[in-house]
């Protein structure tokens, strides 16, 4: 079905995400009174807008979008390369075309522009990769980002001929957000998805995110497949942190005297103090991305183990001394 300009594009927006639970925004340009209209159903969790300094500075996306972003419990980003405008129901379906969150884009409120949008509802999983790699190279706005961009605004002083410019930068350390965890099952599943032997929808949408999260390459055997995700999980810079906080941390109920261990309530205490949550392609409780962070870790690492010595009590250690499998 087509959505038109003066006839029924907003009207097909807001049924969009009315119908979805957990929709994803992007928008080079937004407007926040014509999101709003669009959202009074509360279904958008994650917003990714454009916001280039002149695009601030000239008012065709509005800065105040990021406290409604809070208020809302909306995880914003900025992507300065973005010119997409689409609506992603975080699973198979997109609608998508040429109108930005504004109103003269899809809000057709006086002069309004000529635009046009469409559904697509069983988008593939190459698709899927591709607007998970959008999500996983935009910035996530802190305060401290908002209030940059602010500043950076208020200096500016007409006439000006070049706009500064604010780049989105690659994926820092400087915080740690959820969504850099794994969220496949296992390994050995992530390449039966990557190879099409699986394709249940949930878990391809979470395999799609691995892939992008971990750049892994396509067209490669298991072996190679395995190496080059080992290689990139190990060197992640969240695994290495968790990683080395694990080591370092003695639990006096441990296995050995020479292990170090962390029980369920510390980790997730750590997860409480070190990140940020974010909406992710499995809606699951805390304590099911830390199975998942588990059982990754020790399939990659040979000085990791964990188990289950009670209940919702999941342990994971460090042993110093170990034979190597592989």
């Amino acid at each position: 079905m087509l959505y038109k300009s003066g006839v029924n594009l907003e009207q097909g927006a807001v049924s969009f995400v009315e119908n979805n639970s957990d929709v994803i925004l992007f928008s080079a340009y937004l407007k926040l009174d014509a999101l709003k209209r669009l959202n009074e159903s509360g279904n958008i969790k994650q917003i990714i807008v454009r916001w280039g300094i002149e695009d601030l500075y000239k008012e065709v996306s509005d800065i105040e979008l990021y406290h409604y972003c809070l208020k809302n419990k909306i995880v914003l980003y900025r992507n300065t390369r973005i010119h997409l405008k689409a609506f992603w129901d975080n699973n198979k379906s997109v609608l998508l075309g040429s109108a930005n969150i504004t109103n003269k884009g899809i809000g057709e409120k006086g002069n309004f522009n000529f635009e046009l949008n469409g559904i697509i509802n069983n988008i593939s999983f190459d698709d899927q990769s591709y607007l998970n790699k959008i999500i996983l190279e935009s910035e996530y706005v802190t305060k401290r980002l908002f209030v940059k961009l602010k500043e950076t605004i208020g200096q500016i002083v007409l006439p000006i001929m070049d706009f500064p410019r604010l780049p989105t930068p690659p994926p820092t350390v400087d915080y740690f957000l959820i969504n850099q965890l794994p969220m496949t099952s296992s390994a050995e599943l992530l390449y039966e998805i990557y190879k099409g032997d699986k394709s249940d929808d949930t878990e391809m949408n979470c395999a799609s995110h691995d892939l992008e999260l971990y750049n892994i390459s396509t067209g490669l055997q298991k072996k190679e497949f395995l190496a080059q995700l080992k290689n990139n999980f190990n060197n992640h810079p969240f695994i290495s942190e968790f990683k080395e906080t694990v080591k370092n941390t003695k639990d006096t109920r441990g296995r050995s005297e020479r292990d170090s261990s962390m029980r369920f309530g510390a980790v997730r205490n750590w997860f409480a103090e070190n990140t940020t949550t974010v909406p992710t392609p499995r809606s699951y409780e805390l304590s099911n991305y830390i199975v998942i962070l588990y059982t990754w870790i020790c399939y990659f690492d040979d000085d990791f183990t964990w188990d289950v010595p009670g209940a919702r009590s999941e342990v994971i250690y460090y042993i110093k001394e170990t034979k190597k499998k592989m």
